[in-house]
């Protein structure tokens, strides 16, 4: 399993929908074509690194709060579940 964090896609759909933005908007005031940001959304493509910055501020979110927290092999649900317990 990767390490490596993925985009939350459905985040960025939920934020701009929110917004009342469009893609075609959110695309102009980044510096990206409309269809890069559907993909985003759509979790077909990751964005590079200085385009998340660019959304995170866009949107007001907190540096690595449009990242989906993903486990490592090493930390799985049920080890979680008892460590919480403690």
């Amino acid at each position: 399993m990767s390490n490596k964090p993925l985009f939350d896609g459905e985040k960025l759909a939920l934020l701009r929908a929110r917004a009342g933005t469009t893609q075609r908007d959110l695309a102009e005031n980044l510096g990206v074509n409309a269809s890069m940001i559907c993909k985003y959304e759509a979790g077909t493509c990751q964005p590079r690194l200085k385009v998340v910055l660019r959304l995170e501020g866009a949107f007001c979110v907190e540096r690595g709060g449009l990242y989906v927290k993903v486990a490592t092999q090493n930390t799985h649900n049920e080890n979680v579940s008892r460590h919480e317990e403690r």
